[in-house]
C-alpha cells in the first residue's frame, strides 16, 4: 500500500524518516503508523572477517509509543525482522535488523526519551510532573518507575568524572 508522501512529511520523528512506513491509520484519538526495518543484504558482524550475507529468519510485531500530535497519540506498529547468517566459525546466528529512532527495549521512540530527559534534567521536573507532562502534551503513557529506569540507563552512557577531566587535560596540551 502506498503511503501519502504529504501525510508522511508531517511526521518528523527519526522512526518515520529512517524506517519503511507501510501504512498510516488515523482515528479520533490515535495515529497508528506501521513500520518495518530496512533490511540490508549484508551486515558487518564482529564474528565475521568480511560483511556477511543474511537471509530473513522470522519477525514479530510490537507497539511503540511516539510523541503525540494535535491531541492524538502516535503509536508505531513495528515489524521487527530477524535475519540469520552463518559466522566464520560455522555457527548459525540470528540478529534483529536495526530500527533507527526506536528504543524497542523501552517501547518508545528516541524522541520520547529525549523529551523525558529534557523535562527531568534540563527543566528539573519531578518524576510525577514529567509523567503528567508526557501524558498531557504528547499522549505518552508511562510511569515514574519507568522514567527512573530511563534516566539511569541514559546516565550510565555518559562518561565518568575522571574521563571528563582526562579529556579536558588532553585538550589543554
Amino acid at each position: 500500500m502506498a503511503v501519502n508522501p504529504i501525510l508522511l512529511s508531517l511526521f518528523t520523528e527519526q522512526a518515520v524518516q529512517k524506517n519503511r512506513v507501510t501504512n498510516i491509520t488515523i482515528s479520533k484519538s490515535t495515529i497508528t503508523i506501521q513500520l518495518e526495518a530496512v533490511v540490508a543484504s549484508h551486515y558487518e558482524r564482529p564474528d565475521c572477517q568480511r560483511p556477511v550475507a543474511v537471509h530473513l529468519h522470522d519477525s514479530e510485531t510490537i507497539l511503540v509509543q511516539g510523541l503525540g500530535v494535535q491531541g492524538r497519540a502516535v503509536r508505531y506498529s513495528v515489524k521487527m525482522q530477524r535475519v540469520a547468517y552463518v559466522n566464520d566459525a560455522g555457527t548459525f546466528v540470528t540478529l534483529t535488523a536495526p530500527l533507527p529512532g526506536l528504543r524497542t527495549d523501552l517501547l518508545v521512540t528516541e524522541e520520547v526519551v529525549e523529551r523525558a530527559m529534557y523535562f527531568l534534567i534540563d527543566r528539573n521536573q519531578s518524576l510525577p510532573a514529567t509523567v503528567e507532562i508526557l501524558r498531557e502534551l504528547y499522549q505518552v503513557e508511562t510511569s515514574k518507575s519507568a522514567l527512573e529506569r530511563w534516566k539511569t540507563a541514559e546516565a550510565e552512557q555518559l562518561p565518568s568524572v575522571g574521563e571528563i577531566v582526562q579529556g579536558l587535560n588532553e585538550k589543554k596540551r
